[in-house]
């Protein structure tokens, strides 16, 4: 595991005790190292403890842990949660619409902390629902989600349950309080924001491209970020989230923990897919080094570790031509990423394979993958996604055509 100046960890043990208020960082291989984190950015986090110094990289860190809790919601206290369309959460109280923004404050206020500054546009926006505090309403509400079409949703709640009226929601007036609203039958009304008592559904565009996520960042006013970037240090913190949303933290004190993997990842390799594979013809028996396992996990064919040039990957798939391996997922997860190429080690340069991934049959990826190529980042949106399916073709189906799919994962 890279960490940069390893000499140091031992001393970051032996000073932990030293160190009045420590902040943990758990890595993938289990260890947790006590300190002060200094500094998160994309590359990792930068940790003190007494005179030691030492810096995580990113892809080594399950979870930082700052030691700071999330605030519970008070009692009788009405909460409107904001979804994002990247899976961020705000844990809001008062809302307007104005114009094209979203302005809204906080459920909870922790004593002593500032409140980050939000720039929310709607476009952003993929929910909001009404009374989240209460978990009949939040099971109600993941019904009126299942059966959603392709308009945004104008969501009442009445005696016997959640009703809505389907159109497209052009934005707010300048107080913030009514909505204008394109009907799906055609024409405008305006519609009061109150009257959306069970909440709102907006039915964004899907972008092409969707930017990797780096973590997930919990803040004590219970607010959940998906994030792409994050910049902290002794003057705050800034999060951009993979919607793109920015969210500036005055003070350090309102983080609470920045989740790399914990509870939210899972990599193909621990999953048990369903495989199809032809039979090896004896004529081609000859060709491959394992021609009885159409994919390995963790391990090349020959049982080495999965490497694409210096960097060394302890999770992850090699697959082998004509295989289809089809992953349940159930819908929990938002997004796939993997790098993928063809092993280095294979010596003929022009070898090349067809990788097919797609999302409830549903192709997302397609592309021609050549040995003399840099292995290629893959990050697809599989938000609702259920089953996940990898096929690998190539005309020659020999050992050097497998393709590794390194760091192969989904995550919420």
């Amino acid at each position: 595991m890279p960490f940069t100046r390893r000499p140091l960890f031992a001393l970051l043990f032996a000073a932990a005790a030293a160190v009045a208020s420590a902040d943990d960082i758990t890595t993938t291989a289990g260890k947790k190292l006590t300190g002060k984190v200094v500094a998160i950015d994309a590359q990792g986090a930068t940790l003190l403890a007494g005179e030691a110094k030492a810096v995580v990289a990113g892809k080594d860190i399950v979870v930082i842990d700052l030691g700071a809790k999330v605030s519970p919601v008070p009692k009788d206290t009405r909460v409107n949660e904001i979804e994002l369309t990247d899976g961020s959460t705000f844990r809001g109280g008062k809302l307007l619409i104005k114009g094209k923004k979203v302005e809204f404050e906080f459920a909870t206020a922790p004593a002593g902390v500032a409140p980050p500054a939000v720039d929310l546009p709607l476009t952003a926006v993929f929910s909001v629902m009404r009374g989240a505090e209460d978990q009949k309403n939040r099971d109600a509400w993941k019904k009126v989600l299942g059966s959603r079409g392709k308009r945004d949703l104008y969501v009442v709640r009445e005696p016997e349950g959640l009703n809505f009226v389907q159109g497209t929601i052009l934005g707010g007036d300048d107080a913030g309080t009514k909505l204008a609203f394109e009907k799906e039958g055609g024409g405008t009304d305006t519609l009061l924001l109150s009257r959306a008592t069970g909440g709102l559904v907006f039915s964004q565009a899907v972008p092409a491209q969707v930017p990797q996520t780096l973590c997930k960042v919990l803040d004590v006013f219970g607010n959940s970020l998906v994030a792409q970037s994050v910049e902290f240090g002794s003057e705050g913190a800034t999060v951009k989230t993979v919607s793109g949303v920015v969210v500036k933290y005055p003070s350090a004190a309102a983080l609470a923990k920045f989740d790399y993997a914990q509870g939210n990842v899972a990599y193909l390799s621990d999953l048990d897919p369903q495989v199809d594979a032809p039979e090896v013809p004896p004529d081609e028996k000859g060709l491959r080094l394992n021609p009885v396992a159409p994919y390995t996990r963790d391990r090349g064919v020959s049982g080495e570790p999965l490497k694409f040039g210096a960097d060394a990957f302890a999770k992850g798939i090699v697959v082998a031509p004509d295989t289809v391996l089809t992953f349940n997922i159930g819908g929990d997860y938002r997004e796939f990423k993997a790098l993928v190429g063809l092993p280095e080690q294979s010596p003929d340069a022009n070898l090349e394979a067809k990788v097919t991934i797609e999302a409830d049959g549903r192709p997302v990826f397609a592309e021609s993958i050549k040995r003399k190529d840099k292995p290629k980042p893959v990050v697809l949106d599989v938000k609702g996604v259920k089953q996940l399916r990898v096929i690998v073709e190539a005309d020659l189906a020999v050992n050097g055509n497998r393709v590794v799919l390194a760091d192969a994962r989904v995550q919420k």
